[in-house]
Order: structure tokens, then C-alpha cells, then sequence
């Protein structure tokens, strides 16, 4: 028995299958293949046969989607009365209505809100601690991320229209048309006709895939209106915005598919007729349907063809009766464009630098990897970059060749002892020892800024550096002692010509907070000096100060929003704008963006 058939007879709420045939599709297979169709185990949990319910990797799966569902519906809630506050509606467009009505399984939350409440929409959430991602904007689309906690707990498209680069609804009618969710009254949904007209439209013209759950949401808005579906609703919107064949196709598929999971389909009979005839008239799609007639349906998602749907989708641009001729040749030029950018790969973007600085225990490694992976999952290029002076390059080797011969003093990683200290300085108290290591490092320090960090910048990909020249600073200057005045020269060449980052930071941390979490280690009696040594680089170098006495999450989410807003803010390239794919070539900016230059944003 085929995973897809387990799958079939559970969402029929087929009886108990017999232990052999959950040894053909173990539960393990099952459960990753309704989560590789987006399918809420949620809502199968409690329908589930025992042998399904039972296993641990469902039951571990479940704990984790009702986890992740519980904080998307917390933020969403807030999202919504906020918006609700200042007379802004909302329409989730891809629910469909059945259990559960939050879309939790999507990628983001697709929320409709008119284009006259779109900029007072975008402007509480950013009040509410999200951050816009500016590069993945299309027309009348607007994503938005809220980060806690090093992760991100909300993702929400903001959609002015329903649109995939073009319009595809009649938004009026739409928002004339939408209902509660039964089982969540926050939650409003499009009507059944609606809803297959916005989930068939997505499969095909933006994933060219057809999932089972988009499957599941049509066959349970055609089961909500009980055969009295108001085809010449659904005829007129899809013909109005130029796209009625591919409608009447997907259709035709979606039934086919539909009969083959549940041996029967909810489309009318004479409907299908309907729609054969106009198919007849396209021999490629009714090439293609006949094929897929002809077959056995053997795994889902079901390909639609690539080439297949971007068929459709340019004849449904150049037949859109909504635009004029010369808009639907732009239409098609501008999707042609950004769809060979896509498919090419090609991410251009702004280069950045932002460094991490401060004392131990001041959290550096951990902000710092919160924040690449905050920026990789906006889709970014970054990289992450550890130096400690000492422990690259030329000295580095240094270092490993004194501790073969000679016992470890413990300086090169994590926090230095007071024993690591004053082996250290005994080192440095000859003259010649301590000016070959404190020029080797600062040498070490410049060329490694230059090389992993400035060059990486220039060619396009963000920089987070953990910790940076201004920490080597600090630790020789604490290393020397007070006569080294050669020795000491290092450390001012090497702040000079180490590359300035775009976005220094220096994390703050009191020396009993320090202290407090790392009990097990042997403090240093000099961190008060310290402190005080970052202080003056600082304000010298201009550095953003960033306290991190409090909890992890608090100055992280700060950090993180800072860092992406001002990133964003000067998000726009040339190489962009040739591909017409800067943000405000798709879409007039809000003022934030405008008011203020790159790199001030988070100011």
C-alpha cells in the first residue's frame, strides 16, 4: 500500500488499516509526506488510525506544529486587534475555512488588506516589532518578519491585491463576499468560490505544483456550498483579469486528482462538461489533461509543468481585458525579466559589515550567530566571521609552536584566567618578544579584516563579524605593560587601518553580570579597566552600544531589527535596477524608507 493511499484512507476517515499495511507505509513516511504537502497534522491528529497516532515521530511532529501553530496565532492575534484599532479589516485569502482555519503550514501568512489601509497596516507592524523585507517585495506585496528570541515567531504577507506579479481577483467582490472562520471567529475567510479560485490560481501560476492540501481546501469549500456553487461568479472573475482556460483546466485536474484519492469527486457532473469544452479549445492543455486521465496518480504534490504554467500564465497577461495593450506588453516584459533573475539565481545586493564587540561574557557568539541566521532566513548572503587576535595567521602558528614546546596559558580561546594573564605578561616583559607579538598580531588583525571582512562586503554579501580589531585592541593593550611604548604603537596602527564596519556594535555587559554567567570560570581582576577600554574605543570609533546586562532575548530582538532595517534601507543596487527589481521600481516607498539613509534607520 502507497503512502498516498495511507494518506487517502485516513483523511476519509477510513477504519483502522491492519498492521501489514502500516508496514508498507511506515508512520515516519506518512507523517513527512502530509508535511511535505502542507497538510496540518493538527488536523489529522485526531482522526488518525492508532498505529499512526501512536508512533513517536507523529506524536513528536504534532508537539512541534501545535508549538509553532500556538505562537504564529498569539502574534497574529495582536497583529489583528491592532489593526482592528485603527480601522484596518483583514482577509487571510488562502484559507479556505476547514480545521484549522490559521494557515500555520504556510511559508507566511497571507493577509489581505485594502490598498487604502495598506500603509497604516505596514506602519503598525512595524510598531509592533517587525521588520520589512524589502527584498522579496512584489507589486501590492509586502513581507514582514517579527524576530524573538534569535528566531523568527511571525512571518506576514502583507497583500494589497491578490496577485502574483499581476492580479489574478476582483478584490471588491472579494471583500463583499468574506465570512468568519467556523472554528476561529479572529480568522475571516474568503467564500468557497473564492477560495478555489485563490488556491488553484496559486498552485498553478505561483508553485506549479498542486498539493494535497490545496486538494483538501477546494474539496472543502465545493463540499460548503452543497452543489450550489456560483460557477458564473467564478466565470466572470476569471475571465475579467484574462485567465478563464486556466481556470476550467485546473479544474479538470483538480477533479481527476480529487477522484483518484477518494474515488469520487465533488465537482458537478455537467459542470466538468462545461469545462471540457472550453479546454478542447487549447490542444496543449487538453494534451496534457488526457495524459493525466490516461495515468495513475502516483505521489503528490502533482507537477504541473513549469513550462506548462508559464504558458498559461503569459497568455492569461496578454488576454488580462483589465489592462491596456501597452500595460500588458509591460506586464509581460517585467514578469519575463524578474522571472530570469529568479531562475538564474542572481541575488545582487548592498554589501555590510557588522561587527560584535565586547568583553567576555558579554554575549558576543551568540548575538552574532542569532543575527546570520535572522539574515540568511530573509533570504540574504552572509557570511560569519570569528577572529581573536593571537589566534589567525602568522601568530596563530606562533602560538601553537610555544604551546608544543611549552605549557598552555589559555589566552587563545574563551575567557583569559589570572594565571593566563600574568603568564602572558612575563612573556612580554622582554622587550623584543613583546614588539615581534604585538606588531605580528596587529599585522595578523589588518589583514584578516581586509580579506575575510572588507573584501567579502565589497562583493556583495553581509558581514557579521564576531568580535573585531577593537577586541585585539583591548586585550594587548591590557597584555603590556605600561612602558611599552613601541609595543603600544601596534595597537594604534591597527584600529587605523583595520576597515571601519558599517554597523560597529559594542555589546555592554557589567562585569557582575559577567561574571554571573560563567561561574566556572577564573576572572581576571582587570574587568572594570576593560570596561572602560571599550568605553573609549566607543566613542571613539563611533560605536552603537548595546546593553546586554538583561535577558538574551531582549537585546538580541533589538539588535536584530536594527541591523535588518538598516540593511533594508539601502537594499537597491544597480545591477537590481537593471533587472527592474529594486523595491521602489515595484512599489512606491513608505516614507521611513525615504526619510532616512542607509545605515540611519536603526538609529
Amino acid at each position: 500500500m502507497s503512502v498516498l493511499t495511507q494518506a487517502s484512507g485516513i483523511l476519509s476517515h477510513a477504519a483502522e488499516n491492519p498492521p501489514a499495511a502500516a508496514a508498507n507505509a511506515p508512520a515516519e513516511e506518512v507523517t513527512r509526506f502530509f508535511q511535505h504537502n502542507k497538510v496540518p497534522l493538527l488536523a489529522i491528529a485526531e482522526r488518525a488510525p492508532a498505529w499512526l497516532a501512536e508512533a513517536p515521530a507523529f506524536q513528536s511532529a504534532v508537539a512541534a506544529e501545535r508549538a509553532w501553530y500556538e505562537t504564529q496565532r498569539r502574534e497574529y492575534g495582536l497583529v489583528r486587534d491592532a489593526w482592528l484599532e485603527r480601522g484596518v479589516p483583514c482577509l487571510m485569502i488562502k484559507s479556505a475555512g476547514n480545521f484549522p482555519s490559521f494557515p500555520y503550514t504556510s511559508d507566511n501568512i497571507d493577509v489581505l488588506v485594502r490598498p487604502a489601509h495598506g500603509r497604516l497596516a505596514r506602519d503598525v507592524l512595524r510598531r509592533l516589532g517587525y521588520v520589512e523585507i524589502r527584498n522579496v517585495e512584489e507589486p501590492g506585496k509586502f513581507l514582514f518578519r517579527k524576530f524573538h528570541d534569535g528566531r523568527c515567531v511571525s512571518a506576514i504577507h502583507v497583500h494589497e491585491q491578490v496577485a502574483w506579479f499581476v492580479g489574478f481577483m476582483d478584490e471588491d467582490a472579494l471583500w463583499a463576499r468574506i465570512r468568519p472562520a467556523a472554528d476561529d471567529a479572529q480568522v475571516n475567510v474568503p467564500s468557497p468560490e473564492d477560495v478555489i479560485l485563490i488556491n488553484l490560481a496559486h498552485a498553478c501560476y505561483e508553485n506549479k505544483l498542486l498539493r494535497l492540501n490545496d486538494v483538501l481546501r477546494v474539496r472543502h469549500a465545493l463540499s460548503a456550498v452543497r452543489g450550489k456553487l456560483d460557477w458564473r461568479y467564478m466565470e466572470r472573475v476569471a475571465a475579467a483579469r484574462g485567465w478563464s482556460d486556466g481556470l476550467c483546466y485546473l479544474l479538470l485536474v483538480y477533479a481527476q486528482v480529487e477522484e483518484g484519492l477518494f474515488g469520487t469527486t465533488l465537482l458537478p457532473r455537467a459542470l466538468q462538461a462545461q469545462l471540457e469544452q472550453v479546454v478542447r479549445r487549447s490542444p496543449a492543455a487538453w494534451k496534457r489533461l488526457e495524459r493525466l486521465r490516461s495515468g495513475v496518480i502516483g505521489d503528490l504534490p502533482l507537477d504541473l509543468s513549469y513550462w506548462f504554467c508559464k504558458r498559461l500564465y503569459y497568455r492569461k497577461i496578454l488576454a488580462d481585458p483589465t489592462r491596456s495593450a501597452t500595460g500588458r506588453w509591460r506586464d509581460a516584459f517585467l514578469t519575463l525579466v524578474w522571472g530570469i533573475r529568479l531562475k538564474s539565481r542572481v541575488r545582487p545586493q548592498p554589501g555590510m559589515v557588522v561587527s560584535l564587540s565586547g568583553p567576555d561574557g558579554s554575549g558576543k557568539t551568540a548575538h552574532a550567530a542569532a543575527l546570520a541566521d535572522a539574515l540568511r532566513l530573509c533570504e540574504l548572503k552572509v557570511d560569519y566571521v570569528w577572529s581573536r587576535g593571537g589566534s589567525t595567521g602568522l601568530a596563530a602558528l606562533a602560538g601553537r609552536v610555544r604551546r608544543a614546546l611549552g605549557p598552555r596559558d589559555g589566552v587563545s580561546s574563551g575567557t583569559a584566567t589570572a594565571d593566563s594573564i600574568t603568564r602572558r605578561r612575563q612573556r612580554l616583559a622582554n622587550p623584543l618578544v613583546r614588539f615581534v607579538w604585538a606588531w605580528m598580531v596587529a599585522a595578523d588583525q589588518i589583514a584578516t579584516a581586509w580579506w575575510r571582512v572588507w573584501l567579502p562586503a565589497r562583493l556583495g554579501r553581509i558581514v557579521v563579524a564576531d568580535r573585531y580589531a577593537y577586541d585585539t585592541a583591548v586585550e594587548m593593550d591590557a597584555s603590556l605593560p605600561n612602558d611599552a611604548v613601541w609595543s603600544r604603537r601596534a595597537i594604534d596602527v591597527m584600529v587605523r587601518l583595520t576597515p571601519r564596519p558599517d554597523l560597529p556594535y559594542l555589546l555592554r555587559v557589567s562585569p557582575e553580570a559577567a561574571r554571573a554567567r560563567k561561574p566556572e570560570e577564573c576572572w581576571h581582576a582587570g574587568l572594570e579597566r576593560e570596561r572602560r577600554a571599550y568605553g573609549a574605543l566607543a566613542a571613539r570609533f563611533s560605536m552603537e552600544t548595546l546593553s546586554t546586562d538583561g535577558a538574551f532575548a531582549y537585546s538580541n530582538d533589538a539588535l536584530v531589527r536594527d541591523v535588518v532595517t538598516a540593511f533594508m534601507s539601502g537594499y537597491e543596487t544597480w545591477l537590481n535596477a537593471l533587472f527592474f527589481y529594486n523595491p521602489s521600481q515595484k512599489n512606491r516607498p513608505d516614507p521611513v524608507w525615504l526619510a532616512t539613509p542607509r545605515l540611519e534607520a536603526a538609529r
